[in-house]
C-alpha cells in the first residue's frame, strides 16, 4: 500500500541522482533497467559502446523535465498569474520573489512504498551514505527507488511559502531576475545537484551528491571530451559533462543569461520556457532531445545540407479536413471528389502525401497515385497507366497479399472479357502477371492472337464508332479495375496530381471514373463510394479559359453521382514557417523565430520558396553549421541583406547554377523526360555512368529522389528549372541524342519495356523536331515509327496521343507524302488521324485529313473507311440528312442503286419477295449459310446497315427496303456478321402481319451474329431486338433485367449508343410494369449524367422526357430538365418545342406518348385525348403503341362515362380488339390489360355482375404478373363502381386496396388525387 509524502527537490535530486549511480554499478554487474526507454533509442543512437549509459543519462535528465515542468506549471497557475482581479488584492507578503525560487523552498509529492513507521508526518527525509539510501531509517532498494521517482506527479513550496504566488505584475518588473533565478534552479536540477551561483564562473559542489558525481565519472566518458569547451561557461560545461542534451543545455544557459544576450532569441515568459521543454520532451523528442538527428554531408566533408524531413507544416486544418471526408467516405452513397488548389510550391503534394501515409498504414486504405508531366512526353493516358502499373508491381512484390489479388483477378474474370483484358494488360504491363494463361492464348488462339498485332484484319471495313467504342470499353474496363482494387474493407485513395497538365483524353477517362459508374450500385449491392478521389492543381496555372475551368469543374458540379469538396491552400503563417525552419536547423522555435520571420517576408509563405531561401543562405553561407557549437549559426543582418529572386523558379536557378557542371549537365539531360526516368532508359544512354554518377550528387542535395529503380525530381518546378536553363537549341539537341540512341540500343531483350522504350524514343524525336532541329526534315524511319505508335495508341483507345504521333508522321514525309514507296504509310497516317480526330470532336481537322484521302487515294477501297468515317461523323453530329445522302452517294458507286422514293407498294413488294427468298431457309441453314467474300457485297451490307439508324426519324419507309436488301444481298452472295442486323430490321415490319414470324426472325438474327467473331456489335443487336421485339413474346420484367444487363454490355463493348439507347428503353419498361418509382428516380440523375458525359445528346432529350414522367408521377419537388444541363431546357414548352423543331417523328412520338400518359393519370382525360390523336399515324409497330392503345383505351372509357359518345366507345374498342390480338402471344403481358379494358366496357354497358368478375380477374392477372400499377388501376375503378352502385363500404376497401399499390408504386403525385384518403379506411 503506497503512501503519499512530500520531499524537498534537494532530497528529490539527490535520490534520483542515487538511482543513476546504483544503476551504473548495476550495469557493470550485468543487470540493466528500464529496457522500453533503450528499445526506444536502441536502433536510433549510433553509439552503440555506450548505449546503455547513454539510457540511464537520458532516464535521469526526462525525469528532469517533469519536475521542471510541474514547477512550472505551479508559477503559472492560472488563478495567480493570469487572473488580474487576484493580483490587484495581492501583497508584498504573498507574493513570491526571486529568491523564493530554490531547490530548498521546494517540494514534490511522491508515493512512498515503504512503512516509515510516522504516520503523522507527510514528509520524508533521505539519506545517502555508504551507498545505501535511507528514508525515515528504512533502506530503500532500486525497485523502491524507481517507484517513488517514477510517482513525482506535483511540485509545490514549503509549508510557510505554499500560499504564495508569483504575479504577472511581479514578474514583468523584475522578469529576467526571474528566469536566471529559474535557470540556476534548472541547472542544479540537471548536473545532479551541483550549484552555480551568478558569479558566471563560481561554482560550488552540493554535498548530496559529490561521491556519486566523481563515481559516475569513472563509468562514463565524459562530454567535454568531445567538445571544444575552451569557449563554453561553466555552466554548459556542467551540463555537457552530465550528458544533459544539447538543446536543454541552450535552455538552462539561456535562462541564467537572461537579459545578457539577444532579446530576439530570449525567453519572453514562463509560457515560453514551459512550451519549449514540452517540445524538446514530447514534441520533437528525436531530433531535440536524443539529438538523434544530425545534419546531411555532401559529397565533401565541407558541405553540410539542410534536412526538412516529411512533416508538413501549416496545414492542419486541410490535412484534419479531408481525414474527416476519408473517415465518413464509408457512409456516404456518392463518391467524392477533393479539389485542392495552391499556387506552385504551396505543398499541396506534401501535404496529400501524409494522408496518403496515415490512411494507407493506419486505416488500411489503398493508393493509386497519378503524376502528370509538364512536357506531356510519353502517350496521353501514360501517367494513369504508370499509375496503375506501380501499383500492381508494389502489389506484387509483397508475399501477405495473395487473397487480395486473387479476389483483384476473380473480380476481372467476371466482369471483363478476355479480349478486353488483353487491352488492359497491354495499358498496364504488370497486370500481365494475374493472368498468364490468358496472355499466352494471345499468341495461339484465334480470339485473341489479333491483339497481339497492331494491324486489324479487314481494315477497310471498319466501322468509324469502333474508336469511340474503344474508348467507351477502355473507361469501362478501368472503372472495373478501380471496383476490383477498392473495397468497403480496403477503400481506394486516388490522386490526380498537376491535374493543370493532364490531357484532355486523361481528363475525360478519369471524368468517367468519377461521375459514370455504371448504375447506382454494382452487382454485390454495395455502396459505389469506395472511392476517395483528390485532384492537385496550381491555381496560378487555371484560369477560367483554362479547360479545366471551362469545361470538367462544371462537369464534376453539375453531377448528380459525386460530391464535390475544394480547398484552396494559402502561404503558410509565420508560425508554421518558424516549426519548419526549427525542425531543419534542429534548433527550438525561440531560436529560430528571428530567422523564419525574415524568411516568411521573403518568400510571402511560400513552402517550396521557404526552402529554397533558406538552401541559398547554406550556399552563400550565410546560414552556416558550427562544428564548435553543434548547431547551425547565422548572422540575421547578413540574412535580411541577401536578395531574393522574384519567384521561386528563379530561386530555384540560382540554387542549380551553384552545382558542379557534370551534375548540372546530368539534370538537364534528366529533365528532358520529364519528371522522372527509370535506371533501365538511361542505362541505354552512351554517357550512362557519367549520368548515374552525376545525379549522385543531386541526390545529396535533394534535387532529385531515387525511389526503387526511379530518378524524379524532388519537385517539378526543379524539373521545369533545369529545362528552362537550356536553349531552345539546345533542348532540340539534347531531345534528338536521348532519342536517337534510345532506338540504336532498345532492342527486344529489354522486354517488357521495349514498347514503353520506343515510346519514349519516338517522343524524344518528336519533340525534337517541334524544337526546330534542322536534322529532321524528313525521314521515312521516324515516320514509320510514329505510325507504329499512332497505331499502338489506337489499341488502347489513347485518341489523342495517336492523333500526336500520326500528325508527327505526316510531318516527317512532308514533300514526301504520296510517293510510290510512301503511298500505304501514308493512307495509314491519314486514316489514324482523322479516325483519332473522330473520337477527339475534331471535325474541321478531321475533314482535312480525310479530304487528302478522297484526294490521293487510288481506289474505292482505299476511300471506303474515310468514306464510312464521313458518315457516321454526319450522324453523331446530329447531321442525319447529310449522312443518309453521302451513304447513298457511297452505295452508289459500290454499285449499289437505291430508289429516289419508296412507296408502300414497293415496301409490301419487297418484303413479300424476301420472305419468299427465306421460306426455304430453316434456322440450321441461317446459321450455317455460306459467308460472303467479295469485298464490294460485304461493304454495301455494312453502309446499309451504318445509314438505317439515321432513315429512323428522316426517311423510315426506307427501313424495311432496305433491309430486305440486306437479306437479299446475303442470301445471293453469302452472309456476314451485318446480315444479323438486316434480319432484325426485316422482322420489325412483320409485326403488324405476322408477331410469331417477327419474333422469330428477331431472335435468329442473334443466332446468326454470335456465329462471328463480332462480339462487340452483339450488344447492341440485342438492344435492338429486345426493345423492338421481345416484349411481344416474353414477360416484360424479363426484357427488363435483359436490358440493364445489355446496358453494362454495350459499355463493355464500348458502344456507348447502344448502351444509352438500352438504359433509355430500361427505364421507360421500368415505368411500364411497375418498378418503384423512387428507385427510378435515384437512377435518373446517375444516367443522364452518363448520356451527357458520353455526348448522346438526343437521346438525352428522350431520356429527360421519360425523367419528366417519373419525377411528376413521384411528385418530387426537382425540375426533370435541370437533370441534363447541356439541353438548356426548363420547361415543358421548351421541351416539346426542341422535338418539333429538329424534326425527329420518334422523338416527337415518345414527347406525345409522355403527356398522354400523365395526363391520363392526373385524370385530364380531355388533354389526354389531344395527346393520344397526336400520337397516331406511325407505320412501324414498337413498344409504345402497345400502351398508347391501353391508355388511349382506358381514356376513352373514362371520357365515355360522362358524354356517353360512340366514338369514344369505338376507340375502346379497337383497343381491346388489339389486345385480343396481342394477348395470343404474351398472357403475361397483356391478359390484365385485356381484361381491364373489357371491365370498363361492361361497366359501361351496365353489365354490372360482369364488370365486377372482369375487374377481380384484371386485379388478379396483374398481380400475378407483377404490375402492381395496374392491379392499383383496376382495385381503384372497381372502387369507382362500387361507388356508382351506392355500395360505399365496398368501395371504400376497394380504394384503400388501390391506394396501397399506388404507394407501392411510388407515385405519391397521384395518390391524393386518384384515391383521398378521406374516401379509404383508415390505415
Amino acid at each position: 500500500m503506497s503512501n503519499v509524502y512530500w520531499i524537498t527537490l534537494a532530497n528529490w535530486i539527490a535520490l534520483a541522482a542515487h538511482h543513476e549511480f546504483k544503476w551504473i554499478q548495476d550495469i557493470n554487474g550485468g543487470r540493466g533497467q528500464n529496457e522500453t526507454l533503450q528499445s526506444d533509442v536502441a536502433d536510433l543512437n549510433a553509439d552503440h559502446g555506450h548505449l546503455e549509459l547513454n539510457v540511464i543519462k537520458l532516464t535521469y535528465v526526462q525525469r528532469c523535465v517533469n519536475i521542471s515542468l510541474l514547477l512550472l506549471s505551479r508559477l503559472t497557475r492560472e488563478e495567480n498569474f493570469k487572473d488580474e482581479d487576484i493580483e490587484t488584492n495581492m501583497t508584498d507578503f504573498n507574493t513570491l520573489k526571486v529568491e523564493d525560487i530554490s531547490v530548498e523552498n521546494l517540494m514534490v509529492e511522491i508515493l512512498c512504498p515503504v512503512n516509515h513507521g510516522n504516520a503523522d508526518r507527510d514528509s520524508v527525509d533521505i539519506e545517502i551514505c555508504s551507498g545505501q539510501c535511507i528514508m525515515n531509517g528504512v533502506q530503500v532498494d532500486m525497485n523502491q527507488m524507481q517507484s517513488i521517482l517514477d510517482s513525482s506527479n506535483n511540485v509545490e513550496f514549503v509549508q510557510p511559502m505554499k500560499g504564495m504566488f508569483l504575479t504577472k505584475r511581479s514578474f514583468i518588473k523584475s522578469h529576467h531576475q526571474y528566469l536566471r533565478q529559474l535557470g540556476l534552479l534548472f541547472h542544479q536540477l540537471f548536473s545532479r545537484g551541483e550549484v552555480c551561483t551568478n558569479s558566471f564562473y563560481e561554482t560550488a559542489k552540493a554535498s548530496t551528491t559529490n561521491d556519486y558525481i566523481s563515481s559516475a565519472n569513472d563509468y562514463i566518458s565524459s562530454a567535454s571530451k568531445l567538445m571544444r569547451t575552451i569557449n563554453l561557461d561553466e555552466f554548459k560545461k556542467t551540463l555537457l559533462d552530465a550528458r544533459v542534451p544539447a538543446s536543454l543545455c541552450r535552455l538552462v544557459t539561456d535562462l541564467i543569461h537572461s537579459g545578457k544576450h539577444d532579446e530576439e532569441t530570449s525567453f519572453r515568459s514562463l509560457i515560453d520556457v514551459r512550451n519549449e521543454l514540452q517540445d524538446i520532451i514530447s514534441g520533437r523528442p528525436y531530433i531535440l532531445f536524443y539529438d538523434l538527428h544530425t545534419p546531411t554531408l555532401g559529397c565533401s566533408t565541407s558541405e553540410v545540407w539542410i534536412d526538412f524531413g516529411n512533416i508538413v507544416y501549416g496545414r492542419e486544418f486541410e490535412t484534419n479536413r479531408i481525414l474527416e471526408l476519408a473517415a465518413l467516405q464509408h457512409e456516404f452513397l456518392k463518391n467524392r471528389l477533393i479539389l485542392i488548389c495552391g499556387n506552385g510550391g504551396e505543398g499541396k503534394t506534401f501535404m496529400i502525401e501524409g494522408v496518403r501515409n496515415h490512411l494507407v498504414t493506419l486505416c488500411g486504405w489503398v493508393y493509386v497515385g497519378v503524376k502528370f508531366d509538364r512536357l506531356m512526353l510519353n502517350s496521353a493516358l501514360s501517367a494513369i497507366s504508370s499509375a496503375f502499373d506501380n501499383f500492381f508491381d508494389s502489389l506484387l512484390s509483397r508475399g501477405d497479399q495473395e487473397a487480395y489479388i486473387s479476389a483483384i483477378t476473380m473480380a476481372l474474370q467476371l466482369y471483363l472479357s478476355p479480349s478486353m483484358t488483353v487491352l488492359l494488360c497491354r495499358l498496364i504491363p504488370s497486370l500481365q502477371r494475374l493472368f498468364p494463361a490468358l496472355m499466352q492464348r494471345v499468341v495461339s488462339d484465334d480470339d485473341l492472337k489479333s491483339l497481339a498485332e497492331v494491324n486489324v484484319e479487314d481494315k477497310n471495313l471498319k466501322v468509324l464508332s469502333d474508336p469511340e467504342s474503344s474508348r467507351s470499353r477502355l473507361h469501362y474496363s478501368i472503372r472495373r479495375l478501380v471496383h476490383a482494387i477498392s473495397s468497403l474493407g480496403r477503400p481506394l485513395l486516388f490522386v490526380f496530381d498537376d491535374l493543370q497538365w493532364a490531357s484532355r483524353a486523361s481528363l475525360d477517362l478519369l471524368t468517367s471514373l468519377m461521375i459514370e459508374w455504371d448504375a447506382v450500385h454494382f452487382e454485390d449491392n454495395m455502396p459505389i463510394a469506395r472511392v476517395l478521389f483528390v485532384g492537385l492543381y496550381r491555381s496560378d496555372e487555371v484560369d477560367h479559359d483554362h479547360i479545366l475551368s471551362s469545361h470538367y469543374f462544371p462537369i464534376f458540379n453539375a453531377t448528380g453521382t459525386m460530391e464535390v469538396h475544394t480547398i484552396q491552400l494559402h502561404a503558410i503563417s509565420k508560425e508554421a514557417c518558424n516549426s519548419m525552419i526549427s525542425f531543419a536547423l534542429r534548433l527550438p522555435v525561440r531560436l529560430t523565430r528571428s530567422l523564419a520571420d525574415v524568411a516568411h517576408a521573403k518568400t510571402f509563405g511560400n513552402v517550396l520558396y521557404v526552402k529554397m531561401f533558406i538552401e541559398l543562405l547554406v550556399t552563400n553561407k550565410t546560414l552556416w553549421f558550427s562544428l564548435s557549437e553543434k548547431r547551425w549559426m547565422w548572422n540575421l543582418e547578413s540574412v535580411r541583406a541577401t536578395p531574393i529572386a522574384e519567384n521561386v523558379a528563379q530561386l530555384m536557378r540560382r540554387n542549380l547554377q551553384t552545382l558542379p557542371d557534370t551534375t548540372l549537365w546530368a539534370l538537364k539531360l534528366l529533365s528532358c523526360f520529364g519528371s522522372k526516368a527509370d535506371e533501365a532508359t538511361l542505362m541505354l544512354l552512351t554517357d550512362h555512368v557519367d549520368i548515374i554518377d552525376a545525379l549522385a550528387v543531386a541526390i545529396d542535395r535533394n534535387i532529385v529522389e531515387k525511389q526503387g529503380e526511379v530518378y524524379r525530381f524532388a519537385h517539378d518546378m526543379l524539373e521545369q528549372s533545369a529545362y528552362d536553363m537550356m536553349s531552345r537549341q539546345e533542348q532540340s539537341t539534347s531531345h534528338l541524342l536521348i532519342g536517337s540512341e534510345l532506338i540504336d540500343n532498345a532492342t527486344e531483350s529489354n522486354w517488357p519495356h521495349f514498347r514503353s522504350l520506343t515510346f519514349i524514343a519516338i517522343d524524344q524525336i518528336n519533340r525534337a523536331k517541334m524544337l526546330g532541329n534542322p536534322q529532321l526534315s524528313y525521314s521515312v524511319r521516324y515516320a514509320n515509327l510514329n505510325l507504329k505508335a499512332a497505331e499502338s495508341s489506337m489499341s488502347v483507345s489513347d485518341f489523342a496521343s495517336a492523333l500526336s504521333y500520326a500528325e508527327h508522321g505526316i510531318s516527317f514525309l512532308s514533300g514526301h507524302l504520296w510517293d510510290g514507296s510512301n503511298y500505304v504509310m501514308s493512307l495509314r497516317l491519314y486514316e489514324t488521324a482523322s479516325t483519332a480526330c473522330f473520337t477527339t470532336s475534331q471535325g474541321d481537322k478531321m475533314r482535312g485529313f480525310l479530304d487528302q484521302v478522297f484526294e490521293h487515294a487510288k481506289s474505292l477501297k482505299d476511300k471506303l473507311p474515310s468514306f464510312i468515317l464521313l458518315i457516321e461523323t454526319l450522324g453523331a453530329l446530329g447531321k442525319d440528312d447529310q449522312a443518309i445522302d453521302s451513304a447513298f452517294s457511297l452505295l452508289e458507286q459500290l454499285d449499289e442503286i437505291l430508289p429516289q422514293d419508296v412507296s408502300p407498294l414497293l415496301i409490301r413488294s419487297e418484303v413479300l419477295s424476301t420472305k419468299n427468298a427465306l421460306s426455304s431457309y430453316t434456322d440450321d441453314d441461317i446459321k450455317n449459310a455460306p459467308r460472303v467474300s467479295d469485298w464490294k457485297i460485304k461493304a454495301r451490307i455494312r453502309v446499309i446497315g451504318s445509314v438505317i439508324p439515321f432513315l429512323f426519324n428522316l426517311r423510315p419507309q426506307y427501313i424495311p427496303f432496305l433491309a430486305c436488301r440486306i437479306v437479299k444481298l446475303s442470301i445471293q452472295h453469302g452472309f456476314c456478321s451485318d446480315s444479323a442486323f438486316g434480319l432484325m430490321a426485316y422482322a420489325n415490319p412483320l409485326l403488324n402481319s405476322d408477331i410469331d414470324e417477327a419474333y422469330r426472325w428477331g431472335k435468329l438474327s442473334l443466332s446468326l451474329h454470335a456465329s462471328f467473331d463480332a462480339k462487340d456489335k452483339h450488344p447492341r443487336l440485342k438492344c435492338q431486338v429486345y426493345a423492338f421485339l421481345a416484349f411481344f413474346c416474353e414477360p416484360l420484367q424479363a426484357v427488363v433485367d435483359v436490358l440493364r444487363n445489355n446496358h453494362k454490355e454495350c459499355l463493355l463493348a464500348g458502344d456507348v449508343y447502344y448502351a444509352s439507347l438500352s438504359i433509355g428503353f430500361y427505364t421507360r419498361f421500368c415505368m411500364m410494369c411497375g418498378h418503384n418509382l423512387s428507385e427510378l428516380e435515384k437512377e435518373c440523375p446517375l444516367f443522364a449524367t452518363q448520356m451527357t458525359r458520353l455526348h448522346q445528346h438526343e437521346l438525352c432529350l428522350t431520356y429527360a422526357g421519360i425523367c419528366e414522367v417519373i419525377i411528376e408521377l413521384t411528385g418530387s419537388p426537382t425540375i426533370p430538365f435541370s437533370l441534363m444541363p447541356g439541353l438548356n431546357i426548363m420547361t415543358e414548352e421548351e421541351y416539346m418545342q426542341r422535338l418539333l423543331t429538329e424534326g425527329k417523328s420518334a422523338s416527337v412520338q415518345g414527347g406525345y406518348f409522355n403527356y398522354l400518359f400523365l395526363d391520363f393519370w392526373f385524370k385530364r382525360y380531355e388533354d389526354a385525348a389531344v395527346w393520344a390523336e397526336k400520337y397516331r399515324s406511325r407505320g412501324q409497330r414498337r413498344f409504345l403503341d402497345i400502351y398508347h392503345s391501353f391508355y388511349e383505351g382506358l381514356n376513352a372509357f373514362q371520357l365515355a362515362r360522362e358524354s356517353h359518345d360512340k366514338n369514344w366507345i369505338e376507340i375502346g374498342e379497337c383497343a381491346i380488339a388489339s389486345f385480343q390480338k396481342w394477348m395470343k402471344h404474351s398472357v403475361w403481358n397483356f391478359e390484365n390489360k385485356l381484361l381491364l379494358l373489357q371491365a370498363e366496357l361492361n361497366f359501361l354497358q351496365g353489365l354490372k355482375d360482369d364488370a365486377i368478375d372482369t375487374y377481380q380477374a384484371s386485379i388478379k392477372s396483374a398481380q400475378d404478373h407483377r404490375f402492381v400499377h395496374e392491379q392499383g388501376l383496376a382495385i381503384e375503378l372497381l372502387g369507382s363502381l362500387y361507388r356508382h352502385y351506392g355500395d360505399e363500404v365496398q368501395a371504400k376497401l376497394q380504394l384503400t386496396g388501390a391506394r396501397k399499390c399506388y404507394k407501392q408504386w411510388g407515385a405519391h403525385g397521384i395518390i391524393e388525387l386518384r384515391v383521398p384518403a378521406k374516401d379509404c379506411l383508415s390505415e
